[in-house]
């Protein structure tokens, strides 16, 4: 099988060809900078900490404007979740068919 088919079609190889747009959007996304004081986005479900809320707001949820906004960061967000789920892959993962 040759390495092309296993390929997007403007995936970058090692030369430096460009990556598929998901996989850039993927590596820009924030994830939670310590493991205390999380919460989670209580329409979508994503974890950070409360001061990434308030830098980025959410990217799943940019209508709730929780960038910039205390209020609104509580309002939208939950210290109270279960459990968390990361997916590296979500079109081969298992996992995030159930999510």
């Amino acid at each position: 099988m040759d390495d092309d088919d296993n390929r997007y079609d403007d995936e970058e190889d090692e030369e430096g060809e460009r990556l598929p747009a998901k996989v850039e959007d993927l590596a820009q996304a924030s994830v939670p900078t310590s493991l205390k004081g999380l919460r989670a986005c209580m329409r979508c479900g994503i974890i950070k900490t409360l001061d990434q809320f308030l830098e980025y707001g959410c990217e799943n949820c940019p209508f709730l404007d929780m960038a910039g906004n205390h209020e609104r960061c509580n309002m939208c967000t939950t210290a109270f979740f279960e459990g968390q789920v990361a997916v590296m892959d979500p079109g081969e993962s298992w996992t995030a068919k159930w999510l």
